[in-house]
């Protein structure tokens, strides 16, 4: 076979030609560290301008700073024995152990001047010129680095934002568990994340009366609170449930209300909610919905039926103005509020918690204080998720009436939407 030195020389030049260009540092060293090859890329690695004579070693070229501050060769630093780098290229000429993108991440001196390096290398063992010698390539991944850092920087600062935006969204809900003289309330609130698109309040107006509302915006994270941060002051403005003065707002009238300000148009979303009033004294309850899973009323003689009057979610616009319904409250009676994140989250097997689950346990419950029942709703649903995290918000309200009954009272006749005309079946209003 004939070689043709011609072809064997440009062949020469072109591989030259790459390892001079490709963006690794590439050299070949002995079992001193001392470099007899390099290609261009490890010259501007280090931004050495003068030609390197090949019986350096690393450290004098590269500007290693073990070598620069003792004036010394690599082997023979004080830190030369932990060298990860050194270490390395002894396994592979000893025990051709190769290594491949290992970290090294140390302070080189470059023109004077000290400059952290992040870098990686991988190491084999070849056959040159005669002796067993170490090949070496060099990866500079500072700017990537230095990018991890910056990312990491900025994920703090957005973490801590939204802890801060998170604590704003907690300060909106009830404060504690509330005791209202004739009214006892419980809750509980776990977001899929820091923060969520469920929120929910209660407020008392005067000794009579008293709104809450809960409300689940489509979505989760950071555009979904602040849309529920939203509604939420507009319930407690001039047109909302809490913000009528010294006078509740009827739910049906803050519904429609909801329903001009939040158009699907300008928020780009759409959420449910119910909205609720009681008058204490009087013993009645007036409630209206808009796609929210409908309460569930937990009578005293260990009854459960659903309220369920509701129109379509607020945001799409409702063909016929939303209504309300009005009913009598017994002493014993218990409303439970929740959001559809209490029994749609799926555990490890993809199994939901499910309404039949949810009403099972209610009727298990139903002649237990309010706040029991709350407290083992949620902690039979952390448990039925085995430490998974819900990836939609739980929000979970209970309220227990304790005062007088109205009709007993007053001999009144119950209202048009007591128990006697209450039913689980979905009843949309219009």
């Amino acid at each position: 076979m004939t070689i043709n030195l011609q072809d064997l020389r440009e062949s020469n030049e072109f591989l030259n030609f790459i390892l001079d260009n490709m963006g690794a540092a590439v050299l070949i060293a002995d079992e001193n560290f001392r470099i007899h090859q390099f290609n261009d890329s490890f010259l501007n690695l280090f931004d050495s301008a003068a030609v390197v004579p090949t019986i350096k070693t690393f450290g004098e070229v590269s500007g290693c700073v073990n070598a620069v501050r003792e004036n010394k060769r690599c082997g023979e630093t004080s830190a030369c024995a932990a060298c990860v780098l050194r270490h390395s290229l002894i396994q592979t000429l000893i025990a051709d152990a190769p290594v491949d993108r290992k970290p090294l991440n140390r302070i080189f001196y470059i023109q004077g001047r000290a400059v952290q390096k992040y870098l990686r290398f991988t190491t084999r063992r070849i056959a040159y010129q005669g002796r067993t010698m170490i090949l070496v390539i060099i990866y500079d991944v500072t700017d990537i680095e230095h990018q991890k850092v910056e990312l990491q920087r900025k994920q703090v600062m957005i973490d801590e934002d939204l802890k801060a935006a998170a604590a704003i969204q907690r300060s909106l809900l009830p404060e504690g568990n509330h005791f209202i003289e004739n009214l006892q309330v419980a809750w509980k609130f776990n977001p899929c994340e820091r923060i969520g698109g469920d929120i929910f309040n209660i407020q008392r107006v005067d000794d009579d009366q008293v709104g809450l509302y809960m409300l689940d915006v489509c979505g989760h994270g950071v555009p979904a609170a602040l849309i529920s941060v939203a509604a939420s002051q507009f319930l407690a403005g001039p047109r909302g449930l809490l913000g009528g003065g010294c006078q509740l707002t009827s739910p049906e009238t803050v519904l429609n209300h909801l329903d001009e300000a939040f158009p699907f148009e300008r928020f780009d979303s759409y959420f449910s909610i119910v909205c609720m009033s009681i008058d204490i004294r009087r013993g009645t309850l007036s409630y209206g919905g808009a796609g929210h899973p409908p309460p569930v009323l937990l009578g005293a003689d260990g009854g459960l039926s659903l309220l369920d009057y509701r129109g379509p979610v607020i945001g799409f616009g409702a063909e016929t103005p939303y209504g309300q319904k009005e009913l009598r409250l017994e002493p014993g009676d218990k409303i439970i509020l929740y959001t559809d994140g209490l029994t749609e989250n799926r555990n490890r097997n993809g199994r939901a918690f499910g309404r039949d689950r949810f009403y099972g346990m209610l009727r298990e419950f139903t002649r237990q204080p309010v706040g029991d029942i709350v407290d083992a709703l949620h902690r039979e649903v952390r448990r039925f998720l085995e430490g998974v995290e819900p990836d939609d918000d739980i929000s979970l309200l209970g309220l227990e009436y304790t005062g007088p009954s109205a009709s007993r009272r007053s001999g009144k006749k119950p209202l048009d939407g007591s128990r006697s005309g209450l039913s689980s079946a979905a009843h949309t209003p219009g």
